[in-house]
C-alpha cells in the first residue's frame, strides 16, 4: 500500500454510525445493569433466554453433584501448571512443539450453562471454557493426535453430508422401525481409566502419561469456588470430543458384537445413532436393556419414528411409500430462524457467506422434490432479517468458472475491525498483495451484556497496563504474562532499589520523595499477540505524554498515525501542549511522509524498563 493513500485513509476514517437506537441501547445497558436477571444465548436454535439470576444459580448447583464434582480448598491452577510442563519438557514431542505448549501462566477453567430450551424445565448445558487453562495448549495438541485413531469403522458418521451418503441407497422393510439411541450426559460420564487403558495400546508411555494429566485435571471455577471433575471429560476442553468419540468406538464394537439380536443399521456421530432395527418392539426392549448394562457410566435413551419421521443431527429423515429414505433439513420446534441480520455491522462479504452457507446446506440435504419448500422457508426468513430477494438471489448463485479457478495461497491474513468506507478500502488494497483481509465487527450486543462466568481480575492477563506516580506521572508496560506478575516484579525493583531492571525503580531513585501507586493499577488493553501489545503500547505513550517510559525502548510510530492520536478524545492533555511535547508536526502545514526503517526496539518479550 502506498504511504500516500495509509495516510489519506487513516486522516479520513469515521466511525461507523450506530446500527441501533438511543431507546435500544438504554434498554440493553437497564436489562444489563439489572442484577435480579440473566441474559445467556440457548444451548440450540439461535435463542436468547432472560432468565432469573437465582434461578440459573441454582440450576448451576444441581449440576455440581457431589458424586461427579468434588469442592477443592484452593486454586490449583499453579500446580498443575507446573507439572504440565514438566510433563511436556520430559516428553518425546518435538522441541519447537515443546516450546510453544509451555505455559508461563494460566487461567483457571470457567464454568457456565447454556439453558436448553427444547427440554422439559430448561435444563442447563454445562460448558467449561478452557481457553488460557494450564492444558488448554497440550489438550489442543493431544486432540490432533488422536484424532488420527477415529472413523475407522463402518458405523462412523463424520457429518451430516456424510450421513446422507449412507442412507441413500438403503432399503427398509415393512417391519423395519427407525430408531434413534442418544447417550446421557456423556462427556461427563465417559470413564477416563478405561479410556487411558484404551491410549495405553496406541501411544508411548510418555504421551500416555500427558493423556493421563489432560483428563485427570478437569477442573473449574464457579462463584469464587473451584470443583474438581471425578470422572468424564470436561465439556470445553479441545480433547473432550475425540476421546469421547474414541471410546464410544470401543464400546459400539463391544455392544455390537454381544448383542443376541443386532439392528440392521447402526450408524454413530459421537453420543447420537441412527439406528434400523427389525426384530419387533419386545426385542427393541431388551436391546436398550443390553446396551444399559455394558458400562454403568453409558446409558442411553431411545427415540423411535414418528408418523414415518426421525431427526438426526440436522437432517429429517422420511420414510418413503417405497420403503426408500428421504430427507431434508431439520430444525428443531424452538429455533428463532434468526441468522447475521442485515443491518448489522459485517462486512457484506460475511452476510454473503451466510446466505451462501444456508442455500448449500439446503441443496446438499434436501432431496430434488423437497429442495424448493426450503428454499421458501430461506427466502421468508432471510426475508425476516432484513434481506431483499435481490441480496439472496446474488449470494446464493453459483460461482462461475472464473471465480472457482484456483488461486495462489495468501502470503498471509490481516485482520481488521469493520468500518464501512476505511477497512474495506485498505482490505481491496491488500489483495493487490495477496493478503488475505479478516473483517471483525467493532462491537457486538453480546459483548455489551454481563457474561455467566465468574469475573476475572482485570490484572490478571497478558496486555499493556498503566501505573501512575503521585506525581501525577504514569508508566505505561506491557507483559505477556498477567499483568499482577510483572506489577509485583515492579515493586520488588523497587524494593531492592534496581533501577537497570525497571524504569519505575529508575524514577524513584531519581525523584526521592514519590510514591508509585502500585494500586490504581489499571489495565488499558488484553492482548495475547506481541505485536498487539507493543503497538497498543506505543499509542499509550504518546497518549500519555507525562510517562517516565525509557524513550529508547519504545516502538516508534510511523507519522502518519499522529493525527488519529492527536485528536483523539481521550488523550490527557490538550492539542497544543500534545504537539509541543511530542514533536508533532502543525496540522495546518504540509507534512512529509515518514520513510524511515525503524519501528520495533530491540528487547525481550517481557518489559525490563
Amino acid at each position: 500500500m502506498s504511504k500516500l493513500m495509509e495516510e489519506f485513509l487513516i486522516r479520513n476514517a469515521k466511525l461507523p454510525p450506530s446500527n441501533i437506537t438511543r431507546k435500544e441501547r438504554q434498554a440493553i445497558k437497564d436489562l444489563n445493569s439489572d442484577p435480579e436477571i440473566i441474559i445467556l444465548p440457548a444451548d440450540k436454535g439461535n435463542a436468547t433466554v432472560i432468565m432469573e439470576t437465582k434461578q440459573y444459580k441454582e440450576k448451576i448447583r444441581q449440576l455440581l453433584d457431589p458424586t461427579i464434582y468434588k469442592k477443592l480448598k484452593q486454586d490449583p491452577t499453579n500446580k498443575i501448571t507446573r507439572k504440565t510442563n514438566t510433563l511436556i519438557k520430559n516428553s518425546s514431542i518435538n522441541f519447537d512443539i515443546r516450546q510453544q505448549l509451555c505455559k508461563s501462566e494460566a487461567l483457571p477453567p470457567r464454568l457456565y450453562g447454556l439453558p436448553k430450551i427444547h427440554k422439559d424445565s430448561i435444563p442447563l448445558r454445562p460448558i467449561v471454557s478452557a481457553i488460557g487453562s494450564p492444558t488448554y495448549n497440550l489438550a489442543k495438541f493431544l486432540a490432533t493426535q488422536l484424532q488420527t485413531h477415529i472413523g475407522l469403522t463402518a458405523h462412523y458418521i463424520k457429518d451430516s453430508t456424510h450421513f446422507i451418503e449412507k442412507i441413500s441407497n438403503l432399503n427398509l422393510s415393512t417391519k423395519d422401525i427407525l430408531i434413534s439411541f442418544d447417550v446421557v450426559s456423556l462427556f461427563t460420564k465417559v470413564p477416563v481409566a478405561d479410556t487411558l487403558t484404551l491410549i495405553k495400546q496406541n501411544f508411548p508411555e510418555d504421551i500416555t502419561a500427558l493423556f493421563h494429566h489432560c483428563l485427570t485435571t478437569s477442573y473449574f471455577q464457579w462463584d469464587t469456588g473451584f470443583y474438581e471433575q471425578k470422572d468424564g471429560v470436561a465439556m470445553g476442553s479441545p480433547l473432550s470430543p475425540v476421546v469421547a468419540n474414541f471410546y464410544m468406538e470401543y464400546f459400539e464394537k463391544q455392544a455390537l458384537e454381544t448383542a443376541p439380536k443386532k439392528p440392521t443399521v447402526w450408524f454413530r456421530y459421537v453420543d447420537d445413532t441412527f439406528t434400523i432395527w427389525s426384530h419387533g418392539e419386545e426385542e427393541l426392549s431388551k436391546f436398550l436393556d443390553h446396551l444399559n448394562s455394558i458400562h454403568p457410566n453409558i446409558q442411553f435413551t431411545m427415540e423411535k419414528e414418528k408418523e414415518g419421521k426421525l431427526p438426526f443431527l440436522d437432517v429429517l429423515v422420511i420414510r418413503k411409500p417405497n420403503q426408500q429414505l428421504g430427507h431434508t433439513v431439520y430444525r428443531k420446534p424452538t429455533h428463532t430462524d434468526r441468522y447475521l441480520h442485515k443491518n448489522s455491522n459485517h462486512h457484506p462479504s460475511q452476510k454473503r457467506s451466510t446466505i451462501k452457507a444456508l442455500t448449500d446446506r439446503a441443496q446438499r440435504i434436501c432431496e430434488p422434490h423437497l429442495l424448493q419448500g426450503e428454499l421458501n422457508h430461506l427466502n421468508w426468513a432471510l426475508q425476516a432479517n432484513g434481506y431483499s430477494t435481490t441480496d439472496i438471489r446474488r449470494a446464493a448463485r453459483p460461482r462461475t468458472s472464473q471465480e472457482s479457478q484456483d488461486k495462489d495461497p495468501p502470503r498471509g491474513k490481516v485482520f481488521l475491525p469493520y468500518i464501512k468506507g476505511t477497512t474495506d478500502r485498505i482490505g481491496k488494497l491488500m489483495k493487490k498483495h495477496n493478503l488475505q483481509t479478516i473483517y471483525r465487527p467493532t462491537k457486538k450486543i453480546q459483548q455489551m451484556l454481563r457474561s455467566a462466568k465468574d469475573k476475572r481480575d482485570p490484572l490478571s492477563s497478558a496486555g499493556v497496563y498503566r501505573i501512575p506516580c503521585s506525581c501525577g506521572q504514569v508508566y505505561i508496560g506491557t507483559t505477556k504474562r498477567s499483568a499482577q506478575t510483572r506489577v509485583k516484579e515492579h515493586e520488588r525493583h523497587c524494593r531492592l532499589i534496581q533501577p537497570e531492571k525497571s524504569a519505575i525503580a529508575e524514577h524513584l531513585m531519581n525523584q526521592p520523595g514519590h510514591r508509585i501507586l502500585f494500586e490504581n493499577t489499571k489495565m488499558l488493553d488484553h492482548s495475547n499477540n506481541y505485536h498487539v501489545r507493543l503497538h497498543r503500547e506505543a499509542i499509550e505513550i504518546h497518549k500519555h505524554v507525562d510517562n517516565f517510559n525509557r524513550k529508547e525502548e519504545t516502538m516508534k510510530m510511523n507519522k502518519i498515525w499522529l493525527p488519529v492520536l492527536q485528536n483523539s478524545k481521550i488523550r490527557t492533555v490538550n492539542k497544543k501542549q500534545y504537539s509541543e511535547n511530542r514533536g508533532f508536526p502543525d496540522m495546518n502545514q504540509p507534512r512529509a511522509v515518514n520513510d524511515s526503517k525503524q519501528r520495533m526496539p530491540q528487547r525481550q518479550e517481557e518489559d525490563s524498563r
